[in-house]
């Protein structure tokens, strides 16, 4: 499949499943207050959680 034809054919519903969880996860890590190491380990998690879905979105948006 050549780009131009998965721009025209882009599954819009993925898409926004992937930004809705990045912004899910990126509102933890500015929200969550961290009075315990068991609340740090769960900001480092949807921060790395984020990393990986925003790899996950640039690669969708090449068409790969």
């Amino acid at each position: 499949m050549n780009i131009s034809e998965f721009e025209r054919i882009k599954p819009t519903k993925t898409y926004s499943k992937i930004t809705t969880a990045i912004e899910r996860y990126e509102k933890i890590i500015m929200e969550l207050p961290i009075m315990d190491d068991e609340d740090a380990i769960k900001v480092e998690m949807a921060a790395d959680f984020a990393t990986e879905l925003q790899k996950i979105k640039k690669s969708f948006l090449r068409g790969e």
